[in-house]
């Protein structure tokens, strides 16, 4: 035998007792971490469950539901990461009330950190984050909420019309999918509401095709310096950064410094995070509110009817805040459309240090947790499985009763700012109520519909 020959002889063994060794520990590991928490006993060596999570999402977390149904939550390790998934309302509420230095961090984004920096409001904590909050609440006034609805309805208008222009290019047989035209509305509507004229239409297909990140914060930089020239010359706001200018100046005149965290790059990074957050998951709301109105026959024609006798299209009058807030069942339907089907459906979080959840089980430093806000919105409410507008009604208030179970917002310090905004962007085939995640929850077949005028005309609308 020659030497080679007599080394690899020697070395496979090694090799392969080595490997066996490295199996043995990361199982030990793992169980270490398990303890007797509900949750599969066995791994896959170094991927362990990712490639179920990656071909069936659907139906990996439906598994963690099933499994975490007698203690309320359950653990699963995945591609070299321990994972904690939380059912229990209560166990999420106790993860987003404990986001800080010494518990939880969001994660949000997988590069979150990369992409909006380490600075960004959603990786704040304590004072800083509760001053920033401060600042922000004058852009979801209702004087503010106002212009926004005035401009959604102007965008909605120009949507719809090119929508029924593609539609006559097609066979009147054949439905179309909504889900990119949904998209690429709701991006516009939120560009137009957050930065209004100071982002450019070169700077907007910039956004659409996410090229750039580099680029796209500098350009809301300047939008934000543009901005504050005008609330400096005591110009109304016409958008969101306007409104927030204006109080910055304003905070500015009567303590003579900027607040914390007001510059424009700041600014601009925060508007970034707005810009990116609003985008897939209300694009997803969207979708459910057409699939579910289609579904749900009744409940369309009682919004009509609501509508019909608040506003007319034929007035040709933009409606306005004070009328859309008439239209109660109509702002039920949109917080139940949140509730059945909630867009963000898991709200990823990092242990940075053990963290006890329950009297007997700590999570472990490193871990990745997944409070479930899915299945939070089926808990309590009465026929949970049901859609069903009506539980919000001023005579059943399970929106009060059931309060803490509503987390589609999230809670604690890190809850939506902007969430008022978000379910007046709401208010309002085939039927599709089978799930896809995209990384939000959509209709799995796109939201296929058929388009038909209502209205003998468009509004003639103009911006007061």
């Amino acid at each position: 035998m020659n030497p080679f020959s007599s080394f690899l002889s020697l070395l496979v063994p090694l090799l392969v007792t080595l490997l066996l060794l490295i199996l043995l520990l990361e199982q030990i590991w793992y169980l270490r971490r398990k303890r007797n928490v509900p949750g599969p006993n066995i791994l896959f060596p170094f991927l362990g469950n990712v490639i179920p999570l990656i071909s069936n999402p659907t139906k990996f977390w439906q598994l963690q539901v099933l499994l975490s149904a007698s203690v309320g939550f359950s653990v699963n390790y995945v591609f070299g990461r321990f994972i904690v998934f939380i059912r229990n309302t209560e166990l999420s509420h106790l993860i987003f009330a404990n986001v800080k230095p010494d518990a939880f961090s969001l994660i949000v984004h997988p590069f979150g950190k990369k992409l909006f920096g380490q600075r960004n409001m959603i990786y704040m904590f304590g004072q800083d984050h509760k001053d920033l909050r401060r600042h922000i609440a004058p852009n979801f006034t209702l004087k503010a909420l106002s212009t926004y609805t005035q401009l959604q309805q102007l965008i909605i208008l120009e949507h719809l019309k090119s929508w029924e222009r593609l539609w006559s290019t097609v066979s009147p047989a054949e439905p179309i999918p909504l889900r990119l035209l949904v998209r690429d509305f709701n991006l516009e509507t939120s560009q137009t509401v957050f930065v209004g004229t100071y982002l450019s239409s070169e700077a907007r297909e910039r956004f659409k095709a996410k090229l750039g990140i580099e680029r796209m914060l500098k350009t809301l930089t300047h939008c934000a310096a543009e901005s504050k020239k005008r609330m400096l010359q005591g110009e109304d706001p016409s958008c969101l950064i306007d409104f927030w200018m204006q109080e910055m100046v304003r905070v500015t005149a009567e303590s003579k410094t900027p607040p914390p965290h007001s510059t424009d790059e700041e600014i601009g990074n925060y508007l970034f995070d707005f810009l990116f957050t609003a985008q897939d998951a209300s694009t997803s709301s969207l979708l459910w509110v057409v699939t579910l109105l289609d579904s749900h026959p009744d409940v369309l024609r009682k919004v009509r009817e609501e509508v019909s006798r608040i506003w007319s299209p034929e007035s040709d009058v933009l409606m306005t805040a004070e009328q859309l807030r008439e239209m109660k069942y109509t702002q039920a339907v949109a917080l139940e459309v949140v509730r059945y089907r909630p867009p963000a459906t898991l709200v990823p979080h990092i242990a940075v240090e053990d963290s006890p959840l329950t009297e007997w089980y700590t999570i472990p430093k490193g871990s990745i947790v997944f409070p479930s806000v899915y299945e939070s919105s089926f808990q309590g409410f009465r026929e949970a499985d049901r859609f069903e507008p009506e539980r919000f009604s001023e005579e059943r208030q399970e929106d009060v009763i059931f309060r803490r179970n509503y987390l589609a917002f999230g809670a604690s310090p890190h809850q939506c700012v902007g969430q008022r905004y978000a379910l007046n962007h709401l208010a309002p085939n085939r039927r599709c109520d089978e799930i896809m995640y995209t990384p939000t929850i959509s209709p799995k077949d796109g939201c296929m519909v058929f388009l038909t005028r209502r209205c003998p005309r468009y509004p003639n609308f103009t911006l007061n």
